[in-house]
């Protein structure tokens, strides 16, 4: 009979009525103690008449056992003579005492509380994300953003402005040129007149901005698609989703999977280091956002951010505000692969790749601390400037990645991976039991027939 073959209260009621009929039956030790007396007398009065020799000279034979038959009776019939003694059920208060659930209660606990403990962030492991995320957040509110002149206009900062002068070295308008010759798209049009269904405002400045195909992470999905249907996919400003057949541009659609997909990429590089660069990955997606009041001139979301784009929050600007999101996962991660290499855990263990809270749980949580830290600052920035070209955009995705994770480690992985590390624990024990009962077992049936009924 495996642990689980048989239903719980089954088992309880059966272990039960077993150990009613055990303090029930007559003790044979006083009989025992009786035959112990006697025999001490019937020495002790062959001593007193001289036979003590003798006594030295006997030899106990050990009894030889006769064949035993052991009859052992099925669970079902163990289950109905149960039944009949103990009619309701039988749980384990039952079967334990006060004591002993106590104690079982509190080792259940204990092993609880040694799981936590591994995977509690001590005074070190607070500390490096806080730092990390400051300094993240600092770098962030100097020179990151943008800076209004004295005219009124929104100059980009510090980092955006490097990162301009790379893009500008990487891609000179020659190079530009060229790329453009090499990549023509099918849901490249900008404006109305090669269309066969009306974009609301699809213009030369902000085509890029509702065609999906020009989104840097969309699209590699939506572009792809396109380039093999010949057709273009647009979000437009009143959040309206459209694909339409460009039958204008049927030339350039691709061949293969292959070809949709390198001529995507080309076709990015040649708008990137342009006036109207690409936009920030998912930024048509908020086209469709059409809710909110804000500011003086009272925008929705969609309104604000098509807003953003016009004044250069761009990819390059989205590179830019990577940056202090980038200082804040190094030290996090290197800190914390130092660290674990100090406790004396092997390289593979203290390896810093992955958030993967199951697998390296404290990495995890110290890049939520961390991302939450530097969120936080970029926010007071925001709205100490009341000007939204100073979200970093890069940051509050990484801290919306790190959250989602952390919700589902606490609120699902970690009690589960608890549960089953304490589950583990006692399925060992269990197993040693059974090899106990099994041993046992074996030794009082050796040489026996046994009928099972």
């Amino acid at each position: 009979m495996t642990k689980s073959s048989q239903n719980e209260k089954d088992i309880l009621k059966v272990i039960k009525n077993g150990i009613s009929e055990v303090e029930n039956s007559p003790s044979l030790q006083p009989t025992n103690y009786q035959l112990d007396d006697s025999i001490a007398s019937s020495e002790s009065l062959l001593r007193s008449i001289g036979y003590e020799s003798k006594l030295a000279e006997v030899i106990v034979e050990p009894l030889q056992n006769e064949h035993r038959i052991i009859t052992v009776r099925s669970f079902e019939e163990l289950l109905l003579d149960a039944n009949e003694k103990i009619p309701g059920d039988v749980n384990f208060s039952d079967i334990l005492s006060q004591q002993e659930i106590a104690q079982n209660t509190a080792y259940i606990e204990q092993l609880n509380e040694e799981f936590n403990a591994v995977h509690r962030l001590d005074k070190v492991d607070v500390l490096i994300p806080a730092i990390a995320g400051i300094l993240g957040g600092a770098v962030d509110c100097v020179f990151s953003g943008f800076v209004k002149a004295e005219s009124g206009k929104n100059i980009p900062g510090t980092l955006s402005d490097n990162v301009q002068k790379l893009f500008d070295k990487a891609l000179p308008p020659d190079k530009i040129k060229e790329l453009e010759k090499l990549a023509k798209t099918t849901y490249d049009a900008q404006d109305n007149r090669n269309t066969t269904i009306y974009i609301d405002t699809l213009s030369t400045d902000f085509h890029r901005f509702l065609e999906l195909g020009h989104d840097p992470i969309l699209g590699f999905v939506f572009g792809v698609l396109d380039m093999l249907r010949g057709t273009m996919t647009t979000i437009d400003y009143k959040g309206k989703f459209v694909v339409q057949l460009m039958e204008n541009y049927s030339d350039r659609k691709a061949a293969n999977l292959f070809e949709a997909i390198s001529t995507v990429f080309v076709h990015m590089l040649s708008d990137v280091n342009t006036p109207a660069g690409l936009p920030v990955p998912f930024m048509a997606l908020f086209n469709t956002l059409q809710l909110g009041s804000i500011g003086e001139e009272k925008l929705n979301i969609a309104e604000m951010v098509k807003s953003m784009y016009g004044q250069g929050y761009d990819f390059r600007h989205f590179c830019s505000m990577s940056i202090p999101v980038m200082i804040t996962e190094v030290i996090v991660r290197v800190s914390y692969f130092v660290k674990r290499l100090h406790e004396g855990h092997s390289f593979a263990d203290s390896v810093p790749v992955g958030t993967n809270h199951t697998k390296k749980p404290k990495l995890g949580t110290m890049l939520f601390i961390a991302h939450s830290a530097s969120t936080a600052i970029n926010a007071g920035k925001v709205a100490f400037t009341e000007n939204p070209l100073n979200i970093n955009y890069a940051q509050w995705l990484a801290f919306a990645r790190c959250s989602v994770k952390q919700l589902q480690w606490v609120l699902r992985d970690k009690p589960n991976l608890r549960h089953k590390c304490v589950m583990d624990i006692l399925n060992e024990q269990w197993d040693v039991l059974y090899e106990g009962v099994d041993e046992l077992w074996d030794n009082f049936t050796e040489g026996s027939t046994i009928v099972y009924i």
